[in-house]
Protein backbone atom coordinates (compact mmCIF):
# COMPACT_ATOMS: atom_id res chain seq x y z
CA UNK A 1 0.00 0.00 0.00
CA UNK A 2 1.14 3.56 -0.99
CA UNK A 3 -0.23 6.85 0.73
CA UNK A 4 -0.27 9.92 -1.83
CA UNK A 5 -0.25 13.20 -0.15
CA UNK A 6 -0.92 16.12 -3.17
CA UNK A 7 -0.33 19.29 -1.66
CA UNK A 8 -2.56 22.02 -2.51
CA UNK A 9 0.51 24.34 -3.49
CA UNK A 10 1.14 22.04 -6.34
CA UNK A 11 -2.52 21.54 -7.47
CA UNK A 12 -4.35 24.72 -7.43
CA UNK A 13 -2.35 27.98 -8.08
CA UNK A 14 -1.16 30.16 -5.54
CA UNK A 15 -1.35 33.32 -6.96
CA UNK A 16 -5.03 33.16 -8.27
CA UNK A 17 -7.63 32.37 -6.00
CA UNK A 18 -10.15 29.18 -6.77
CA UNK A 19 -7.89 27.98 -9.57
CA UNK A 20 -6.96 24.68 -10.08
CA UNK A 21 -3.82 23.52 -11.64
CA UNK A 22 -4.88 21.52 -14.06
CA UNK A 23 -2.00 20.30 -15.92
CA UNK A 24 -0.63 18.66 -12.29
CA UNK A 25 -3.68 17.45 -12.07
CA UNK A 26 -3.95 15.36 -15.05
CA UNK A 27 -0.52 14.46 -14.89
CA UNK A 28 -1.23 13.18 -11.25
CA UNK A 29 -3.94 11.28 -12.22
CA UNK A 30 -1.93 9.56 -14.93
CA UNK A 31 1.04 8.81 -13.36
CA UNK A 32 -1.57 7.18 -10.49
CA UNK A 33 -2.98 5.04 -13.38
CA UNK A 34 0.60 4.06 -14.64
CA UNK A 35 1.86 2.86 -11.31
CA UNK A 36 -1.29 0.71 -10.72
CA UNK A 37 -0.01 0.61 -7.36
CA UNK A 38 -1.64 3.84 -5.08
CA UNK A 39 -4.35 2.70 -2.66
CA UNK A 40 -5.34 5.93 -0.94
CA UNK A 41 -4.93 9.40 -2.36
CA UNK A 42 -4.67 13.09 -0.05
CA UNK A 43 -4.60 16.16 -1.16
CA UNK A 44 -4.70 19.76 -0.09
CA UNK A 45 -7.03 22.57 -0.53
CA UNK A 46 -4.60 25.17 -1.77
CA UNK A 47 -5.83 28.55 -3.05
CA UNK A 48 -9.87 26.38 -2.57
CA UNK A 49 -9.82 26.77 0.81
CA UNK A 50 -6.55 29.35 2.61
CA UNK A 51 -8.01 32.55 1.57
CA UNK A 52 -11.28 31.82 2.74
CA UNK A 53 -10.35 30.37 5.92
CA UNK A 54 -7.66 33.33 6.01
CA UNK A 55 -10.45 35.91 5.48
CA UNK A 56 -12.74 34.28 8.11
CA UNK A 57 -9.63 33.24 10.88
CA UNK A 58 -10.91 29.60 10.83
CA UNK A 59 -7.56 28.39 11.88
CA UNK A 60 -8.83 29.71 15.33
CA UNK A 61 -11.75 27.61 15.88
CA UNK A 62 -15.33 29.27 16.44
CA UNK A 63 -15.42 32.59 18.34
CA UNK A 64 -18.01 34.83 16.61
CA UNK A 65 -20.95 33.85 14.05
CA UNK A 66 -20.01 35.63 11.51
CA UNK A 67 -17.66 33.08 10.94
CA UNK A 68 -20.41 30.79 9.56
CA UNK A 69 -20.83 32.02 6.32
CA UNK A 70 -16.99 31.45 5.81
CA UNK A 71 -16.82 28.03 7.31
CA UNK A 72 -19.89 26.72 4.73
CA UNK A 73 -18.16 28.86 1.92
CA UNK A 74 -15.04 26.79 2.42
CA UNK A 75 -16.55 23.43 2.69
CA UNK A 76 -18.42 24.55 -0.79
CA UNK A 77 -14.74 25.80 -2.36
CA UNK A 78 -12.86 22.50 -1.36
CA UNK A 79 -15.69 20.34 -2.50
CA UNK A 80 -15.63 22.18 -5.75
CA UNK A 81 -11.56 21.38 -5.88
CA UNK A 82 -12.55 17.41 -5.10
CA UNK A 83 -14.45 17.31 -7.74
CA UNK A 84 -12.33 18.39 -10.61
CA UNK A 85 -9.56 15.65 -8.96
CA UNK A 86 -11.89 13.00 -9.17
CA UNK A 87 -13.32 14.16 -12.15
CA UNK A 88 -9.32 13.68 -13.58
CA UNK A 89 -8.86 10.16 -12.01
CA UNK A 90 -11.59 9.02 -13.35
CA UNK A 91 -10.71 10.41 -16.57
CA UNK A 92 -7.57 8.13 -16.46
CA UNK A 93 -9.34 5.39 -15.84
CA UNK A 94 -9.54 5.21 -12.28
CA UNK A 95 -11.71 4.38 -9.52
CA UNK A 96 -11.53 7.01 -7.25
CA UNK A 97 -13.94 7.18 -4.39
CA UNK A 98 -13.99 10.08 -1.51
CA UNK A 99 -14.02 9.68 1.66
CA UNK A 100 -15.41 12.55 3.28
CA UNK A 101 -13.17 14.29 6.05
CA UNK A 102 -16.00 16.81 7.49
CA UNK A 103 -18.30 13.28 7.69
CA UNK A 104 -15.87 11.19 9.27
CA UNK A 105 -13.07 12.91 11.35
CA UNK A 106 -13.53 14.60 14.86
CA UNK A 107 -10.68 16.97 16.30
CA UNK A 108 -9.95 18.07 19.92
CA UNK A 109 -7.71 21.16 19.33
CA UNK A 110 -6.94 20.74 16.06
CA UNK A 111 -5.65 16.62 16.62
CA UNK A 112 -8.02 13.71 15.39
CA UNK A 113 -9.79 11.67 18.32
CA UNK A 114 -11.80 10.24 16.48
CA UNK A 115 -12.24 8.49 12.41
CA UNK A 116 -14.76 6.72 11.38
CA UNK A 117 -12.82 4.20 9.38
CA UNK A 118 -15.44 1.59 8.15
CA UNK A 119 -16.26 3.06 4.47
CA UNK A 120 -12.50 3.35 3.78
CA UNK A 121 -11.97 -0.22 4.65
CA UNK A 122 -14.59 -1.12 2.46
CA UNK A 123 -13.28 0.97 -0.68
CA UNK A 124 -9.54 -0.48 0.17
CA UNK A 125 -11.41 -3.87 -0.13
CA UNK A 126 -13.08 -3.42 -3.14
CA UNK A 127 -9.85 -1.69 -4.84
CA UNK A 128 -11.53 1.60 -5.18
CA UNK A 129 -9.20 4.58 -5.01
CA UNK A 130 -10.09 6.26 -1.57
CA UNK A 131 -9.75 10.09 -1.40
CA UNK A 132 -9.60 12.57 1.16
CA UNK A 133 -8.76 16.23 1.06
CA UNK A 134 -7.93 18.61 3.84
CA UNK A 135 -10.85 20.28 4.98
CA UNK A 136 -13.12 21.93 8.10
CA UNK A 137 -14.20 19.29 10.80
CA UNK A 138 -15.64 19.62 13.89
CA UNK A 139 -14.01 19.97 17.12
CA UNK A 140 -14.66 19.30 20.59
CA UNK A 141 -12.99 21.92 22.17
CA UNK A 142 -12.90 24.97 19.18
CA UNK A 143 -16.11 24.06 18.07
CA UNK A 144 -14.54 23.50 14.65
CA UNK A 145 -10.50 23.40 13.12
CA UNK A 146 -8.82 22.99 10.11
CA UNK A 147 -8.02 19.48 9.31
CA UNK A 148 -4.75 19.15 6.85
CA UNK A 149 -4.32 16.55 4.73
CA UNK A 150 -0.66 16.23 6.51
CA UNK A 151 -2.11 14.89 9.54
CA UNK A 152 -4.87 13.00 7.73
CA UNK A 153 -1.77 11.27 5.91
CA UNK A 154 0.24 10.90 9.37
CA UNK A 155 -3.31 9.15 11.20
CA UNK A 156 -3.83 7.30 8.38
CA UNK A 157 -0.11 5.73 8.45
CA UNK A 158 -0.51 4.61 11.61
CA UNK A 159 -3.82 2.84 10.91
CA UNK A 160 -2.59 0.89 7.64
CA UNK A 161 1.08 0.78 7.98
CA UNK A 162 1.55 1.50 3.99
CA UNK A 163 4.77 0.26 3.02
CA UNK A 164 5.71 3.46 1.30
CA UNK A 165 4.23 7.54 1.70
CA UNK A 166 5.02 10.25 -0.97
CA UNK A 167 4.49 14.15 -0.38
CA UNK A 168 4.02 15.88 -3.53
CA UNK A 169 5.03 19.82 -3.42
CA UNK A 170 5.84 22.55 -5.51
CA UNK A 171 9.52 22.18 -4.71
CA UNK A 172 12.00 19.25 -5.41
CA UNK A 173 12.24 17.96 -1.48
CA UNK A 174 13.36 19.50 1.96
CA UNK A 175 16.42 21.96 1.59
CA UNK A 176 18.53 22.80 4.29
CA UNK A 177 16.58 26.81 4.33
CA UNK A 178 14.22 28.36 2.82
CA UNK A 179 14.17 27.25 -1.51
CA UNK A 180 12.88 30.55 -2.47
CA UNK A 181 15.91 32.09 -1.60
CA UNK A 182 20.15 31.46 -2.70
CA UNK A 183 22.74 29.66 -0.91
CA UNK A 184 20.68 26.30 0.14
CA UNK A 185 21.02 23.01 -0.72
CA UNK A 186 18.65 19.83 -1.47
CA UNK A 187 18.93 17.17 1.22
CA UNK A 188 18.96 13.61 -0.88
CA UNK A 189 18.88 11.57 1.96
CA UNK A 190 16.83 12.10 5.88
CA UNK A 191 18.10 9.57 8.29
CA UNK A 192 18.29 9.32 12.21
CA UNK A 193 21.44 10.67 11.98
CA UNK A 194 20.63 13.98 10.73
CA UNK A 195 16.46 14.00 10.89
CA UNK A 196 16.86 16.52 14.02
CA UNK A 197 19.17 18.92 11.95
CA UNK A 198 16.97 18.74 9.33
CA UNK A 199 14.09 20.20 11.98
CA UNK A 200 15.94 22.81 12.90
CA UNK A 201 16.57 24.23 9.49
CA UNK A 202 12.90 24.14 9.38
CA UNK A 203 12.18 25.72 12.89
CA UNK A 204 14.93 28.05 11.67
CA UNK A 205 13.79 29.24 8.36
CA UNK A 206 9.89 28.99 9.30
CA UNK A 207 9.40 27.58 6.17
CA UNK A 208 12.18 25.24 5.13
CA UNK A 209 10.28 23.80 1.88
CA UNK A 210 6.96 25.50 0.93
CA UNK A 211 5.75 24.89 4.59
CA UNK A 212 7.85 22.00 5.24
CA UNK A 213 8.28 22.69 9.19
CA UNK A 214 4.35 21.40 10.08
CA UNK A 215 4.93 18.92 6.86
CA UNK A 216 7.97 17.36 8.86
CA UNK A 217 6.27 17.34 12.51
CA UNK A 218 2.99 14.91 10.84
CA UNK A 219 6.21 13.14 8.61
CA UNK A 220 8.21 12.42 12.33
CA UNK A 221 5.86 9.76 13.73
CA UNK A 222 5.43 8.17 10.10
CA UNK A 223 9.40 7.72 10.65
CA UNK A 224 9.24 6.43 13.59
CA UNK A 225 7.11 3.87 12.04
CA UNK A 226 10.38 2.39 10.20
CA UNK A 227 8.16 3.62 6.98
CA UNK A 228 9.66 5.31 4.30
CA UNK A 229 9.02 8.95 3.53
CA UNK A 230 9.41 10.46 -0.37
CA UNK A 231 9.21 14.20 -0.83
CA UNK A 232 9.04 15.29 -4.26
CA UNK A 233 8.11 17.97 -6.34
CA UNK A 234 4.63 16.90 -8.03
CA UNK A 235 4.98 19.92 -10.51
CA UNK A 236 7.27 18.27 -12.62
CA UNK A 237 5.80 15.69 -14.80
CA UNK A 238 6.73 12.35 -14.27
CA UNK A 239 8.68 13.35 -11.13
CA UNK A 240 6.09 10.70 -9.17
CA UNK A 241 5.78 8.25 -11.75
CA UNK A 242 9.88 8.05 -11.36
CA UNK A 243 9.28 7.92 -7.31
CA UNK A 244 6.57 5.42 -7.65
CA UNK A 245 8.94 3.22 -9.56
CA UNK A 246 11.95 3.62 -7.27
CA UNK A 247 13.49 6.15 -8.62
CA UNK A 248 13.15 8.97 -6.11
CA UNK A 249 13.66 12.50 -7.47
CA UNK A 250 13.70 14.40 -3.84
CA UNK A 251 14.15 14.06 -0.84
CA UNK A 252 14.20 10.63 1.14
CA UNK A 253 13.56 9.99 4.54
CA UNK A 254 13.76 6.46 5.86
CA UNK A 255 15.53 4.53 8.71
CA UNK A 256 19.27 3.06 7.53
CA UNK A 257 17.72 -0.58 8.75
CA UNK A 258 14.85 0.26 6.23
CA UNK A 259 15.33 -1.22 2.74
CA UNK A 260 13.10 0.54 -0.23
Amino acid sequence: MIIIKAGGSAITKKSEDFTPNMEVISNLAQEIKEAGRVSILVHGAGSYGHPIAKKYSLGKGYFDDYQLKGFSETRASVSELDSIVLKSLMKNGLTPVKIGTFSNFITSNGRIVEFHKEPLLRAIELGLLPVFTGDLVFDRTRVFSILSGDQIVSYLSRLLKPSRVVFGTDVDGIYTGDPKKENVKLIDTVTEENIKEVFKFAKDTGDASGGMEGKLSEILPIFDMGIEIDVINLTKKGNLAETLRGNVKGTVIKKKNISK
